[in-house]
């Protein structure tokens, strides 16, 4: 009988451990569907919050220190749809924006709670190309940017063997980029790019002229970075000694020689 009497006791321990624990369950259960349910509430009141018209953009400005270039980014930015301030349309603004051949890179900026601005950085002059009178302003890579009839005395002169297709946006042909990245870059490492002269007019015959008359001859464009490399370091290495030259001639590279002012 006490045997029997036991195990009815501990069996009813058991089922009331069962039930509190899975009233706890329950509460527990409870518990968090209601803070489901808060968040579920709290988020949609801050999507409607935030997709109300209070964030709607209503002024789109366009920044750029370039004034035809901002003129030409704003005309892209009239044609664009705009909703929110948090969903601006960011990438048809790097495509049709960001994209324009005299743009380097464009960035968006929030004003809130409902003007969007867009910064264009535009591509700097790194050279002028000289063509019937007047110069075509180039960036690095070659991409015509703007005429200009009176180039800043900082930037080296190209000229071409035919400059007559340049126009606003353009680029130049590859193997001219090549030819003057390549001259451009051994010049600039020295300092020596500010008024200098950069014929490629004769792909043969490519020459460079110093702002203060050194005329170097390169030959073709093999090794042309080297070539331009290794005349402003002896034009650097003839000076040191007194000898002033006239002219550093490097079409072979392996003998080089040079033509002194007298």
């Amino acid at each position: 009988m006490r045997g029997g009497a036991s195990a009815r006791t501990a069996s009813a321990a058991i089922s009331a451990a069962e039930r509190a624990a899975r009233a706890q369950d329950r509460r527990r259960s409870f518990v968090r569907l209601g803070y489901l349910a808060l968040l579920a509430g709290l988020g949609g009141l801050l999507l409607g919050v935030l997709s109300s018209d209070l964030f709607m953009i209503r002024r789109v400005q366009v920044r750029c220190e370039h004034p035809s270039l901002q003129a030409e980014a704003a005309e892209r930015a009239r044609r664009l749809p705009f909703a929110t301030i948090w969903l601006p349309p960011t990438r048809a603004i790097e495509r049709e924006i960001g994209g324009l051949a005299r743009a380097r890179s464009v960035r968006i900026d929030r004003q809130m709670p409902a003007t969007l601005t867009i910064v264009v950085e535009a591509r700097r002059p790194a050279a002028v190309v000289a063509a019937d009178g007047r110069f075509m302003a180039i960036d690095e890579e070659g991409v015509c940017l703007h005429w200009t009839g009176d180039p800043a005395a900082a930037l080296p002169t190209v000229h071409l063997e035919d400059p007559s297709g340049l126009e606003v946006g353009g680029r130049l042909r590859d193997d001219d980029v090549e030819r003057f990245a390549a001259v451009r870059s051994a010049l600039a490492g020295e300092e020596l790019q500010a008024g200098a002269s950069i014929d490629l007019s004769h792909p043969l015959r490519i020459s460079v002229f110093t702002a203060d008359g050194v005329l170097g001859k390169l030959g073709n464009d093999e090794l042309l970075h080297e070539k331009t490399l290794l005349f402003c370091e002896l034009l650097a290495s003839l000076r040191a000694d007194g000898r002033e030259p006239l002219a550093i001639d490097l079409r072979v590279p392996s003998r080089p020689s040079y033509q002194p002012v007298n």
